[in-house]
């Protein structure tokens, strides 16, 4: 206090008192203002960073239920629409109707819509390839029954009277010549009195210097018709094939396989281009049927298949056609139709 009062000079010992107790509480405001206003925070510890998440493999993508709801809706004819596209209808007439109708309609419809227009065309190359196998199936009925052949009964307005000349192409040679290796000819029904007998021997001539297969005449009257006399057939020999092939109408021609095969080529004039023509599709059929175990054959005719070896046709449809395209040799051939070396 004696310190105090002497640096305050001029004031009396009381307020020497007074002015010490107001600095006294001032300071002890100050501090109190201090430590409530001014404090510090203590420092926390640092926070350890948690370590990075390891990437995790990503889960195959799985087929949604409404994918999988759609797939299953576009196998099934009540639920088909044409957003589906083409499916192969099967056997059912009415499914493949209804694609037709449907996406025949989406095509017009759609303005420049590609897809609309592609998935027709999926149908309609599905049409096209069954129309192929039925055509030749029909062809090749109506050969071998005359009876469904409606110029049968007037042979010579089935060309008029005009014969083509001969036209050679690369796979008939191959499969004349496995023809030829398994003892194959051709046979040739006629009677001396049938002027259209007489009219076939040119055609048969060209067929024969076409496809280097013999011709046998077999005569149910017992004169042969030139230049065939040579080798003809005659007599009950000659008379019973006729009879066990239904030979009602002459002249009559077919392609003859041993030991016991024989496949109507012609009933009636014939042109060599078509006899020859018939006589490679149909053998070809025939070896086909043969290879993957076909047997549609009746009434004496052997089996066949026109078909073709492969899965469903349609926008989903896969096949051995997927990859390279490999050229067909001469060997692959020979190998596919078991001629012999």
């Amino acid at each position: 206090m004696l310190s105090v009062a002497l640096a305050l000079p001029g004031l009396t010992h009381a307020q020497s008192s007074s002015t010490f107790k107001e600095n006294a509480a001032a300071d002890a405001r100050a501090k109190a203002e201090k430590g409530w206003w001014y404090f510090e925070k203590k420092k926390e510890p640092p926070k350890l960073e948690e370590p990075a998440p390891q990437p995790q493999p990503e889960p195959v993508a799985q087929p949604s239920k409404a994918e999988k709801s759609k797939e299953e809706k576009c196998k099934e004819k009540a639920t088909w629409s044409a957003d589906c596209g083409f499916v192969h209808p099967g056997q059912d007439f009415e499914f493949q109707a209804k694609q037709r109708d449907a996406l025949m309609e989406r095509m017009v419809v759609s303005n420049n819509d590609p897809q609309a227009v592609e998935a027709f065309q999926y149908y309609m190359r599905w049409v096209l390839e069954r129309t192929s196998e039925v055509t030749n199936l029909w062809w090749y009925n109506m050969v071998q029954n005359p009876e469904l052949d409606p110029t049968a009964a007037q042979p010579i307005s089935a060309m008029g009277l005009r014969l083509m000349t001969e036209v050679r192409k690369g796979s008939e040679a191959e499969i004349f010549d496995v023809a030829r290796d398994e003892g194959g000819m051709f046979v040739f029904f006629s009677r001396s009195d049938c002027i259209f007998c007489h009219q076939m021997a040119e055609p048969l001539r060209i067929m024969q210097e076409r496809t280097k297969l013999p011709i046998r005449n077999a005569s149910l009257d017992g004169q042969c018709i030139a230049p065939f006399v040579e080798g003809c057939l005659t007599g009950e020999v000659a008379i019973q094939a006729a009879q066990a092939l239904q030979v009602a109408t002459v002249p009559t021609v077919f392609l003859y396989i041993k030991p016991n095969t024989w496949i109507r080529i012609a009933t009636g004039i014939t042109d060599a281009d078509s006899m020859a023509t018939r006589a490679m599709q149909f053998f070809t059929a025939y070896r086909t049927a043969l290879l993957k175990g076909v047997e549609n054959g009746q009434d004496g005719r052997p089996s066949v298949d026109f078909g073709k070896d492969e899965g469903p046709t349609g926008n989903l449809s896969t096949g051995v056609g997927a990859g390279k395209r490999q050229e067909v040799s001469e060997e692959l051939i020979h190998d596919l139709l078991g001629r012999k070396n």
